[in-house]
């Protein structure tokens, strides 16, 4: 069974890669002004790492070509019939997503807690009374809390430290024990190296936790799903 793995979305080009993943045939499927990029695949659609690595080269040269709007790695579609229907539902959606990102890159900042919660372990115990059980409950929900606020307030201040505009910034606060934030920033992909730089400095100096910064890479936080109007 022929299926499409979609990579991204730009302005119709009358050139591209001439290869998608794996070696696979690469196609256009041009719909209005937009034009889908998605590898041409025969049998299960099953991926690996390395898929996810090629992915992302092949999105950053339709990228670095142009205006581009990413997709989601290991999304699929039924045929050619089925992406160019998806382009001209939402085509005004697509158009002003593509002309947002235009040449923009993606800076993503993780903070690590130095401290990070301890889980407890799976012994043989004898298994605590009903109330302390529920005592400890209420501890470690009191510190989740404590620690998704604190997430919250280091996101106010990188974002304001670096002045960066509400509408050019994702972020999760405490998506796991050990991540007290992620983050990504929108800069032009001139600055982005700037941004960097800025956002290594500043996330530095966030007591507490260890600063993990990286990119500039395509804006993959930024997408727009295809065919369901979620961004």
């Amino acid at each position: 069974m022929t299926r499409l793995l979609a990579h991204a979305i730009t302005r119709r080009a009358t050139g591209g890669p001439e290869a998608g993943i794996r070696g696979r045939p690469l196609e256009q499927i041009a719909a209005g002004e937009l034009g889908l990029w998605a590898t041409i695949w025969d049998g299960e659609p099953t991926l690996s790492r390395d898929d996810a690595f090629a992915h992302h080269d092949l999105v950053a040269v339709l990228c670095d070509a142009g205006p581009c709007l990413p997709v989601r790695f290991g999304t699929w579609l039924a045929d050619a019939e089925a992406a160019r229907r998806s382009l001209e539902a939402e085509q005004d959606r697509y158009v002003a997503a593509v002309d947002r990102l235009a040449d923009r890159r993606e800076i993503a900042v993780t903070l690590l807690w130095q401290d990070a919660p301890r889980t407890e372990g799976r012994g043989h115990a004898v298994a605590p009374s009903g109330r302390a059980f529920l005592e400890r409950r209420r501890a470690a929900n009191a510190v989740t809390d404590e620690r998704r606020k604190a997430g919250e307030a280091f996101a106010a201040r990188l974002a304001a430290d670096l002045a960066v505009d509400q509408a050019d910034v994702r972020h999760e606060s405490c998506p796991s024990a050990e991540v007290a934030l992620s983050m990504s920033l929108l800069a032009g992909r001139d600055e982005a190296d700037a941004l960097k730089a800025r956002a290594t400095v500043a996330a530095g100096a966030i007591n507490g936790v260890r600063a993990v910064v990286s990119g500039p890479w395509p804006p993959y936080s930024f997408t727009e799903e295809l065919g369901n109007g979620r961004g």
